[in-house]
């Protein structure tokens, strides 16, 4: 067995681990790396905390990386948080606070890597659709739809849902419920014609989890309105059963992407389908929102910051890809040694993001230890603050952000 070492330099609650590790990574039947396996921790040795111990969340597009590019000097902020980035020694802890997703959030880490040439951990993404992990119990044996871009199927699939339909496969189910596929020259034309009949039992949709934002929207307004005025079976007008639970990633109206001028978001799909529920079935449709600025959100990436800062998992340079179901544990409680909280707690998390609806609006809203940083290089571009949701500070990009930070902190980064 080979013993290793983890040094984590965060002041606040620094400390070096040391643990035998043998078969650290292995894959399960669903093909997700899973982490801490055969993990015996032998020791920790605690060093003092300093006066302040603060974090960081970013938001990504419009601050780091427009589309897949990066922002500027967005690389080299991150790598400044790093007193060792070759060997993954960090010094400021720090987490992605996006409303995007698509993805899990170990695919995710190792993306944001590729891009901004930073080790990077699941373990410090959270993503819009990271709380639904919270709600697998609750529907873990029933079926349940995913809606939106990406392996939106394989998110809830990671989170424990066992039974998940991707409605680009849901559709197959049912002829002719989409009536302008035959003009979609990507889509398969495969199925075979049949008598249209009300579907099974096994077809009902027990919940909807729209995870990011849909891509074929006039096809996913038609199911979905089918889907939840129907009681979950498509193929009748009305019912008598209630409407099924339906969640949201996030509630963006608009976001910043590649494009100069923002693009339509997931809020704004909501709102189209709502009107056309009520529209249709003529009472108001029921559904649930995450993503940023609930404050919800808010307090799960403190915690899960807090966790960051006790123990980041990163070893020889190279982001630990842990299961969703390990990035759950890890956002809910500590996993490895005790620590004093009174000298853990972060006394400051400062949030930088581009959009004052959604970043800075939730940091007001929850109010400290979160400190609302502005930039200028995604959907905020004014000279002066924002009127409605004012930041506790505007600067032009994140290098500038993070020259803030290390000034306000009296800290020293590269």
């Amino acid at each position: 067995m080979v013993k290793s070492a983890l040094r984590i330099a965060h002041g606040g609650c620094s400390k070096v681990l040391f643990w035998y590790e043998n078969s650290t990574f292995f894959h399960n039947s669903q093909g997700h790396n899973n982490i801490w396996k055969n993990v015996r921790l032998l020791t920790t040795k605690q060093f003092v905390p300093p006066r302040n111990p603060f974090g960081i969340a970013f938001d990504i597009d419009g601050v780091l990386l427009r589309g897949r590019e990066p922002i500027g000097r967005a690389p080299e902020s991150l790598a400044r948080l790093y007193k060792d980035v070759k060997n993954a020694e960090l010094q400021v802890p720090y987490i992605f606070l996006t409303n995007g997703g698509g993805m899990t959030e170990s695919a995710r880490a190792a993306e944001l890597t590729r891009l901004l040439g930073v080790p990077i951990a699941a373990q410090q993404v959270l993503l819009g659709h990271s709380p639904f992990m919270s709600l697998s119990h609750r529907f873990k044996s029933k079926r349940v739809l995913s809606v939106g871009k990406g392996a939106v199927d394989e998110v809830l699939a990671s989170y424990g849902f066992r039974k998940v339909v991707k409605i680009d496969e849901y559709v197959e189910e049912f002829d002719s419920i989409d009536p302008l596929e035959s003009y979609k020259p990507w889509v398969k034309q495969s199925k075979s014609s049949r008598d249209i009949l009300m579907p099974s039992s096994d077809q009902k949709i027990s919940a909807v989890f729209v995870c990011s934002d849909p891509v074929d929207w006039g096809r996913d307004l038609q199911v979905l309105c089918d889907v939840l005025r129907s009681g979950g079976l498509p193929g009748k007008a009305e019912s008598e059963s209630p409407q099924p639970p339906l969640f949201f990633a996030a509630d963006d109206l608009e976001y910043q992407a590649k494009f100069p001028v923002t693009r339509f978001g997931m809020g704004a799909f909501r709102l189209a389908l709502e009107t056309l529920y009520k529209e249709v079935v003529g009472h108001p449709l029921a559904y649930h929102s995450y993503g940023k600025p609930k404050a919800v959100v808010y307090k799960l990436a403190e915690n899960s910051l807090q966790h960051v800062a006790k123990l980041l998992n990163m070893k020889h340079g190279k982001p630990l890809t842990s299961s969703e179901k390990v990035l759950s544990s890890h956002l809910e409680s500590a996993t490895v040694g005790e620590v004093n909280e009174e000298h853990c707690a972060l006394k400051t998390i400062y949030m930088i993001g581009d959009n004052p609806e959604t970043d800075i609006a939730g940091a007001i809203g929850v109010g400290r230890p979160w400190f609302s940083i502005l930039v200028r290089t995604g959907c905020f571009r004014e000279p002066e603050n924002h009127p409605l949701y004012p930041a506790d500070k505007v600067v032009e990009d994140v290098y500038e952000a993070i020259d803030f930070i290390a000034q306000n902190e009296g800290i020293k980064l590269s």
